[in-house]
C-alpha cells in the first residue's frame, strides 16, 4: 500500500542527526525500502550505517511505539535479524520534530525479497520464527491503544473521494461482509490471539545472495490477532502478481498460488505447535478482507495512490478478491501444508 512519505530538508536532517554522536557523517540519502509511508535515509558515518527513520505523529501513539519497541526486543532476544534502536547520547531513543517522530536504527544488509516462488520458502521459515519467538508472551500485555479500523467506516469516504468507482467500492464492501461471516463461521473468533508482525510483506524482508532472510523490517503495524489473520496477509502479498512496469489494468487479478503453497508449507515445517483447527479453510476468506482493506483504506484516508490511477486500483482490488471468492474452496485445500 503505497502513500506518499513527507519530505525534509538536508538542513533538518543534520540538526536530526547530531544527538547520535555518529562521527563524521559521509552521506545522507532518502532510501525507498519498507513502509511508504515514512521517511527514510539511509546515513554513512564512521560509526557504521544506520537508517534514519520518521513516522507521522498522528499515526504513532506512545502506546504503539512502546508496543514496537517491545517487540523488536523480543525478537532481538530470540536471536532474530531485525534492527536495533540506536539511543542518543543522553539515552534518548526519539525525536519529534515537525510532527514527525524519528528514530535510528541499525541498517539490515541484503536485497528486498521478490514475490513469487523464489523468496517464499524462506519467507515462510522466517515467519514461523517470528511466531515462535512471540506467542508464548501474554497478548493482553502489548496492547498498542490504538482503535481498530473498521472496514464499513472507509467506503463512504472512499466513494466520495472516487465517485466514478462506487460498484467497485460496494462489491468490495460486499465480499468483504461475506469473508468476515465465513471466517467467523469457520471459527476464527475462537482462535488464540498472539503478538502479529502486521505486514508480512516482500518489501519488510532483507535477503541474502544465498536466499536466506537477512533482515525483518517495519514494525509499524504489529498487533494481537490470530495467527490465521497473519498467514493470510502473508499468501497473500507473496501471491499477488503486480508488475512494476505494468499500469494496474494490466495486472493479472488471478494469483500466483504456487507461492503461497510453498510459504505455507514453510511456516508449518518450523512453527512446531499446529495452528488452530479451521485455520487453513479460513484464510482464503480472510485474504478476501485483507485485499479489501489495502484497496480502500488509501483511498478513504488521502484519496490517491502516488503514481498509480486510482480507479484502476480500486478496479483490480474487486476483481481480485472476487477471483479469490470464486475459487476460495479449492485455495483452502491448496494452501494446507504438504510438510
Amino acid at each position: 500500500m503505497k502513500t506518499r512519505p513527507p519530505s525534509v530538508s538536508p538542513e533538518a536532517l543534520r540538526t536530526l542527526t547530531d544527538g547520535w554522536l555518529l562521527g563524521q557523517i559521509q552521506s545522507i540519502r532518502p532510501h525507498q525500502g519498507g513502509s511508504s509511508g515514512s521517511a527514510k535515509y539511509a546515513i554513512e558515518s564512521t560509526e557504521g550505517r544506520f537508517l534514519l527513520k520518521g513516522r507521522s505523529r498522528r499515526a504513532l501513539s506512545p502506546e504503539r511505539l512502546q508496543l514496537m519497541r517491545s517487540v523488536m526486543a523480543i525478537c532481538l532476544e530470540a536471536q532474530l535479524p531485525v534492527p536495533e534502536l540506536r539511543p542518543q547520547a543522553d539515552g534518548t531513543r526519539h525525536i519529534e520534530q515537525d510532527d514527525l517522530v524519528w528514530e535510528l536504527q541499525t541498517w539490515m544488509d541484503g536485497k528486498s525479497a521478490q514475490r513469487g516462488r523464489r523468496d517464499a520458502d524462506a519467507s515462510g521459515i522466517a515467519l514461523a520464527m517470528f511466531h515462535r519467538a512471540t506467542r508464548n508472551h501474554i497478548a493482553s500485555d502489548h496492547s498498542s491503544g490504538d482503535p481498530k479500523v473498521e472496514f464499513n467506516s472507509l467506503v463512504g469516504p472512499a466513494i466520495e473521494r472516487v465517485p466514478s468507482s462506487k460498484a467497485s467500492l460496494q462489491q468490495l464492501e460486499k465480499l468483504s461482509e461475506l469473508a468476515r461471516i465465513k471466517s467467523e463461521e469457520r471459527g476464527v473468533i475462537d482462535h488464540p490471539k498472539q503478538i502479529l508482525h502486521g505486514d508480512w510483506h516482500p518489501k519488510n524482508l532483507r535477503m541474502t545472495a544465498n536466499g536466506r532472510v537477512s533482515g525483518i523490517l517495519d514494525f509499524d503495524a504489529v498487533r494481537v490477532d490470530s495467527v490465521a489473520h497473519e498467514l493470510a496477509n502473508a499468501v497473500l502479498q507473496v501471491s499477488l502478481r503486480r508488475p512494476k512496469n505494468l499500469a494496474p489494468s494490466q495486472w493479472p487479478s488471478g494469483l500466483h498460488f504456487q507461492a503461497g503453497q510453498r510459504l505455507t508449507s514453510a511456516w508449518r515445517s518450523r512453527i512446531g505447535k499446529p495452528p488452530p483447527d479451521g485455520t487453513w479453510s479460513m484464510v482464503p476468506w480472510l485474504m478476501i478482507k485483507t485485499i479489501a482493506m489495502e484497496t480502500v483504506l488509501p483511498i478513504a484516508v488521502w484519496g490517491e495512490i502516488p503514481g498509480i490511477d486510482t480507479q484502476e486500483w480500486i478496479h483490480v482490488g474487486a476483481k481480485t478478491a472476487e477471483w479469490i471468492r470464486e475459487r476460495s474452496r479449492s485455495l483452502a485445500e491448496a494452501l494446507i501444508p504438504t510438510r
